[in-house]
């Protein structure tokens, strides 16, 4: 297994389809948030979701 001093911050290309998946980790930790109701951290992911959305979309929209 590799250390996490292995990883090159910045290593991953930011891609429509790789800022999709970490929009699908926000949603997926937003709603495990809400079910165990840690209110406080939902609204931090709240506030982080649109500009993920954002550049997802401009992305999607460069490529095409």
């Amino acid at each position: 297994m590799k250390k996490v001093s292995d990883y090159d911050p910045g290593g991953r290309e930011v891609t429509p389809v790789n800022i999709l998946m970490l929009i699908s980790e926000m949603e997926g930790t937003y709603q495990h948030l809400k079910f165990m109701g840690f209110f406080d951290d939902m609204k931090v992911i709240e506030e982080m979701k649109p500009k993920y959305y954002k550049l997802y979309f401009s992305l999607n929209k460069k490529n095409k």
